[in-house]
């Protein structure tokens, strides 16, 4: 059963803030939206002191009361699946890729902790969910990864498919044959420098790099359709005029001149 209290009243504004001096010293109140006072009936020497405070003016209401399990279940199961997630990918890696597993993992626990203190701001402690008094997660390293054996053996297969690529290799082979001014000559370059990039992480054990460079689904699509539009380009006209027989500019060199200083 819920209790009625300043801690879980809805009237209870905790960003306003009455300390006391004198005899009174080391107490403090909350603000009430209610109250004449503009505070709570009562000054407390700790938050769980809000507990032991109530009014007539109490906010639930019938439909709060009726919804009370409901919301407790709701938070015990959202707290529960912070710690599975953590403890998932604390073996097996957070799917993303932006920066390193331990980033990732401080950044749960600090879900953990922030979820932890809603359930302390909204019920009693005898309908904690259990889950509460598991032990906080560590704080980890920031470079940690996890998996990393795993990881490097899915980089490892992912370079040698890069590798036999059919797409890959037409582009290696027409690279240096492309014109330097074409739309798709610095595409090209891109995609051939990401294998490059994957083989670099692989010998200098960069995980995070790795990782990041082996699972990009996208990577074959773009393979394909730079060759095809490299291709399209190719079989296009050129609109460009012929400079055989076009007259030399004033002051410009001639390659006999370059050669011959």
């Amino acid at each position: 059963m819920k209790k009625q209290s300043c801690r879980n009243c809805h009237n209870i504004d905790l960003n306003k803030k009455e300390e006391t001096e004198g005899r009174l010293s080391g107490r403090y109140r909350y603000g009430c939206t209610v109250q004449r006072s503009g505070f709570i009936c009562g000054f407390i020497i700790s938050d769980e002191k809000l507990e032991a405070l109530v009014c007539p003016n109490w906010k639930g209401g019938k439909m709060e009361e009726a919804d009370y399990e409901r919301l407790a279940d709701e938070f015990g199961e959202r707290l529960q699946t912070l710690y599975d997630r953590w403890n998932m990918w604390k073996i097996r890696g957070c799917p993303e890729a932006d920066v390193p597993d331990g980033e990732y993992l401080n950044r749960l626990r600090s879900g953990i902790e922030a979820m932890m203190r809603q359930i302390e701001n909204t019920f009693v402690e005898a309908d904690y969910p259990e889950c509460y008094y598991a032990p906080l997660p560590p704080v980890m390293d920031v470079d940690y990864m996890a998996n990393c054996q795993q990881i490097k053996e899915s980089a490892i297969r992912a370079l040698e498919e890069y590798r036999n690529n059919k797409d890959y290799l037409w582009l290696a082979d027409h690279i240096q044959h492309l014109d330097n001014e074409d739309k798709e000559n610095s595409e090209a370059y891109r995609l051939l420098c990401h294998v490059q990039s994957l083989e670099e992480a692989i010998c200098e054990d960069a995980y995070l790099q790795m990782k990041r460079v082996s699972f990009q689904e996208s990577l074959y699509d773009d393979l394909a359709n730079c060759k095809r539009r490299i291709l399209k380009r190719k079989r296009r006209p050129s609109n460009r005029k012929s400079k055989k027989n076009s007259p030399q500019i004033v002051g410009q060199l001639r390659i006999g001149d370059l050669k011959a200083s």
